[in-house]
Order: structure tokens, then C-alpha cells, then sequence
């Protein structure tokens, strides 16, 4: 069977940030704090402020998009008494004038957070928080949950970090794991890519059912595969005429399924679909002896960034002792 594990570990070196387009962005997030904390300082003597990294950037899963911006979210806490708290809309403009000249590009005020913009290719989204704890301190899952500045929603229960620290556990002393989340991600990226009305699930709902899924192997591939087909019969079990197609915050509101967002028709046959293509090929690329054929399988779902240009045919011993023999004869049964 063609063993691609050595081209799914060079794919992930392609599609993961580099240690300098970490530190580059960790640069520009801690000088965004250093603008809030200072504005703090100077304009809010009844309350103070702390940050929390959260996303995708701390799990360690961030691929670089084909086409879009980096994305880099870092939580800002405000810690309070409940007197006073402010409007979610006050909360924003806070932070809003705390970055407006970070950059020379317009910094923008969504629904969840203030996104600074980087022309470089990259963006800082800032949701933001309120503690009425008056702890800037670690805190556990026990304690008070963060409630999010939310422009339509009012002040809502969230707690980002509390996922980031679950999916840290679950991927202790298993790089694979991360792997397969940056693997499946590439596959959203590229489906995405081809076709922008193509709904897939965020990228937190494939680090929870992969994580939940898990199947460990020597090899990524075969790590990818089972994992996938654990994911299908998980959301998707056809062989019994059911699909739960549910998928569960495993923090804070843990009733919410969060494929629910995906449920239409329409969007739900096609992520189903192409799962279930992306597993067939899978299958196929398993058995398969050419490596270059078990690639081109692969490639098709993961894109051209998948590294088929660099896969090399094993040859078998007895083949290669022919080829390699110096005193290989020539057609005409005289030395060559």
C-alpha cells in the first residue's frame, strides 16, 4: 500500500505559519494591548483590563487561507463592579479609541469585536469582555463565565479561552491531533476556495469533531482517513438510515450544536457529500501501490498546495540491483 505519510507531514509544513509569521503577528497583538492598557490608564479609573489569546493562533492550528486574510483573536477583558458596566456599544468604543491608530488602515466596529486591519495580509479581531470579579488572574472553568459585548445580542456568556484550554488537553502529547485539524481546515480552504457560496462548517466545529474523532496512527494518512470515517458515522451514519448531524460546544453552553448553522439542505448534502467523496478517495488512495496515484487522490480534495510534484516511486530491491548494475547489458547482449 503507497505510505504518504512523509507527503502529509511536508503538506503540513506548506500550510502551517512559520515561526516568523507567529512572531510577527504576536508582535503586532501585543502592541494592540500595549494601546488598550495605556488608554486604560489614562480614561477608565473604575475599571481595568486584561487579555487572553484565543482562537485558533493559541491552539496551534492556524493554516495559511488561500485567499483571505490571517486571522488573529485575542480577548479583552474588562474587570468592574456590575454598577459600572457599561453598554455593549460603550464597551466597543472604548477599545475601538484605544486602536484607532494602530494601523493607517481603518480599523472596523463589528458585531463581536473591533477588527484592526493589517495591510500586510492580516487582521486582529478583539471581542470583548466583561469580569465583574476584579481578577485579572487565571481563572478555572468554575469560576464567574465572561459575558462577550455582543452589538445585537446584548451582553451574552462566552468563553473562547475555556475551548482553547479544552482542545490544548485533549491535543497533550499529540501533534498528530493538530495536524489533522490543520489537514481538515486545508480541505475546507480549498472547497471554499473553488466555490465561495460553498457553506463548510467554521473551523472550531472541525476541531471539535476531529478531536472528538480521533483515531492515532504511525501514519497520517491512515490517521486522517479513520479519523474521517469516526467523524461520518459519528454525524452521518447512513449504514442505519440516521444522521444526527450534531456537533457540541464542549464548554459553557454545551447544549448548543453548532452545526445547526449549517443545517440547510442544501448546505448540509454538500458538506455530507464531499465528506463522503473526500473518505472514498481516501480509501482508494490507501490501497493504491503508486504513490503518485495515492497522491493525485488526495490532491484532488486538498488542492495543488498538496506536495505530489515531490512524491518518489519505491523501487523493488531486485529492480533497482538491474538498474544500478555496471555491467548492465545493452540490447544487442554486448556490455553497455
Amino acid at each position: 500500500m503507497a505510505d504518504l505519510h512523509a507527503t502529509f507531514t511536508e503538506f503540513d509544513d506548506i500550510i502551517r505559519l512559520s515561526s516568523k509569521k507567529k512572531d510577527k503577528l504576536r508582535t503586532s497583538r501585543d502592541s494592540i494591548r500595549t494601546d488598550i492598557e495605556k488608554y486604560f490608564e489614562e480614561y477608565r479609573d473604575k475599571h481595568t483590563v486584561g487579555f487572553k489569546g484565543q482562537g485558533s493562533f493559541m491552539m496551534h492550528t492556524t493554516i495559511h487561507p488561500l485567499s483571505s486574510e490571517y486571522d488573529v483573536d485575542d480577548g479583552v477583558y474588562i474587570f468592574g463592579k456590575e454598577e459600572d458596566r457599561p453598554t455593549m456599544q460603550t464597551a466597543h468604543n472604548w477599545i475601538f479609541d484605544a486602536v484607532r491608530n494602530r494601523t493607517s488602515s481603518e480599523s472596523s466596529d463589528k458585531n463581536t469585536c473591533i477588527r484592526v486591519v493589517y495591510k500586510s495580509d492580516y487582521h486582529v479581531d478583539l471581542p470583548i469582555y466583561y469580569k465583574t470579579d476584579n481578577s485579572e488572574d487565571e481563572y478555572t472553568l468554575d469560576d464567574e463565565i465572561p459575558q462577550l459585548a455582543h452589538l445585537t445580542k446584548g451582553w451574552i456568556k462566552s468563553d473562547p479561552y475555556a475551548f482553547t484550554k479544552w482542545f490544548l488537553e485533549k491535543a497533550k502529547g499529540k501533534p498528530q491531533l493538530k495536524r489533522i485539524v490543520r489537514y481538515l481546515k486545508a480541505w475546507s480552504d480549498k472547497r471554499q476556495n473553488d466555490n465561495s457560496s460553498f457553506r463548510f462548517p467554521s473551523g472550531m466545529v472541525f476541531t471539535i469533531l476531529a478531536s472528538n474523532s480521533y483515531v492515532e496512527d504511525n501514519r497520517d494518512d491512515v490517521s486522517l482517513l479513520e479519523t474521517l470515517k469516526a467523524i461520518q458515522k459519528e454525524i452521518d451514519d447512513t449504514r442505519f438510515n440516521y444522521s444526527y448531524y450534531e456537533c457540541y460546544r464542549p464548554t459553557v453552553d454545551e447544549t448548543e450544536n453548532l452545526l445547526d448553522k449549517y443545517s440547510a439542505k442544501t448546505t448540509k448534502d454538500n458538506f455530507l457529500n464531499a465528506l463522503d467523496s473526500l473518505i472514498e478517495s481516501g480509501a482508494q488512495a490507501i490501497e493504491l501501490k503508486s504513490k503518485k496515484d495515492a497522491c493525485s487522490k488526495w490532491q484532488k480534495h486538498l488542492g495543488d498546495r498538496f506536495p505530489c510534484s515531490s512524491v518518489v516511486e519505491e523501487t523493488s530491491n531486485a529492480a533497482a540491483k538491474v538498474f544500478s548494475s555496471p555491467d548492465q547489458l545493452s540490447f544487442d547482449n554486448k556490455s553497455a
